[in-house]
């Protein structure tokens, strides 16, 4: 991830969050994110770089998540999962 996005993901308040999770437990090395790219709301694959939020867009049923894999908008009801790495 850039330095942009880093700061943006960080600045996010915890309060605006549907599943709330700081940016620093998702990507404990701040440039890069390690998602499993499967939408939390019916197992779509989310399409990268994309949606209202600069992160991940689900085309199936419309969730946004940012760049931290995070869900800020439709349906999904979590965050992305960072798997154990």
């Amino acid at each position: 991830r850039t330095a942009n996005e880093i700061a943006t993901e960080k600045a996010v308040p915890l309060q605006e969050l549907r599943d709330p999770e700081a940016d620093e437990a998702r990507a404990t090395q701040p440039e890069w994110l390690v998602v499993i790219g499967v939408c939390t709301h019916l197992g779509c694959v989310p399409i990268a770089n994309a949606g209202d939020f600069g992160g991940y867009y689900c085309p199936c049923h419309g969730s946004h998540y940012d760049a931290s894999g995070r869900i800020r908008k439709g349906p999904a009801p979590l965050n992305l999962e960072v798997p154990v790495h």
